[in-house]
């Protein structure tokens, strides 16, 4: 295994990320969803899919990736202006090995810089205790309502940042 890099996303990481994002959804979280929202949570990585998140959504937001060996191993995403932590996913084959935690660490150094106080979040049922494990406390239970209009199980959480 080849060092771990965190950095700034790139509008040539979108496929990568999106291939992230599929395989935590579809193969971590697996177990504590319902196919019928993991499909509307994580489409299938298309051109079409690649095009709009590089076009649309990567200049929009704050997002980092973890790199091992020239793959995207993970990536996450905050939105300062509302002291957002909006995600952290981890590709499953590089689960438990550091890269969320790296990622995370990455992204909260990035909000202080731009001022954040706290980071709040709806967390997956399978992101929390990892969240937990991070110094994040649950503040409710309740839904979050993906793009698509499904709504999935989530977890609110905040933290306060040093």
């Amino acid at each position: 295994m080849g060092r771990l890099t965190v950095r700034i996303a790139r509008i040539e990481d979108a496929r990568g990320i999106l291939e992230a994002h599929y395989s935590a959804v579809h193969e971590t979280a697996a177990l504590d969803y319902p196919l019928e929202v993991s499909r509307a949570w994580a489409m299938p990585v298309t051109p079409e899919r690649i095009d709009q998140y590089a076009k649309h959504v990567l200049p929009n937001e704050t997002t980092v990736v973890a790199e091992q060996d020239g793959e995207i191993a993970g990536f996450g995403v905050i939105v300062g202006a509302n002291s957002e932590l909006r995600a952290v996913y981890v590709a499953a084959a590089y689960g438990r090995r550091g890269v969320g935690s790296a990622v995370l660490r990455e992204l909260e150094r990035m909000a202080k810089e731009q001022g954040c106080r706290e980071l709040r979040m709806d967390s997956s049922l399978t992101a929390a205790p990892f969240y937990t494990r991070h110094g994040y406390e649950e503040t409710d239970r309740g839904e979050h309502t993906l793009i698509s209009g499904h709504k999935m199980a989530c977890v609110r959480m905040r933290k306060l940042l040093d």
